[in-house]
């Protein structure tokens, strides 16, 4: 298993990567960053790339495009974070992982890592509390999306792009859509 911080790399590139081919939305590639913190991040995560800044009203206009749920993912995340992890690394991962959440196939495919096993890794490293909620063992964009749609009040909120995935129906499921609060109700009935 490669370490913490080799597979938040991976994921930051991962990302970026897809971005540039147009598997991810144009704004991916900023993180919704500003420039100076976009490079510094890059110059850390990726020292083997050269990056040419563009102008700063070029790049203010694709972080213009930065949808509003992104930043409500990566606050979700944050809020979340590991507390001994280091806060600018948890910053870098939570914009990937919001980022990569917009796309529409896995969350570990769009993160660029190995497998699910990957994804599970950094949560547990960089995300413990939201990690340990997980007790039902959800696809993690799925997991993600069902406590950010808890906290907003929107109970029936799905990651965009899941409703094309070949494995919708098994993450949406009778019984693993309800809430959390509202399966263990069920779950106290039934006892």
């Amino acid at each position: 298993m490669r370490s913490g911080y080799e597979l938040l790399t991976k994921a930051v590139s991962g990302v970026l990567r897809h971005a540039s081919v147009d598997v991810l939305p144009p704004f991916v590639r900023t993180l919704g960053l500003p420039q100076s913190e976009l490079i510094a991040m890059l110059e850390c995560c990726r020292p083997y790339e050269a990056y040419v800044p563009i102008s700063e009203l070029k790049y203010a206009v694709v972080v213009g495009t930065v949808p509003p749920l992104f930043h409500e993912v990566v606050a979700h995340l944050m809020a979340s974070r590991t507390p001994e992890a280091d806060a600018q690394h948890v910053n870098w991962l939570a914009r990937a992982i919001a980022a990569a959440s917009l796309g529409n196939r896995m969350l570990w495919q769009d993160l660029g890592l190995a497998g699910r096993h990957e994804v599970a890794a950094l949560m547990k490293l960089y995300f413990q509390p939201l990690f340990q909620r997980n007790v039902t063992d959800l696809k993690w964009k799925r997991f993600i999306f069902r406590e950010l749609g808890d906290k907003l009040g929107r109970h029936d909120m799905h990651p965009p792009g899941c409703h094309r995935c070949a494995q919708y129906r098994k993450c949406f499921e009778t019984g693993r859509l309800a809430p959390p609060a509202a399966s263990a109700a069920k779950r106290a009935v039934a006892a």
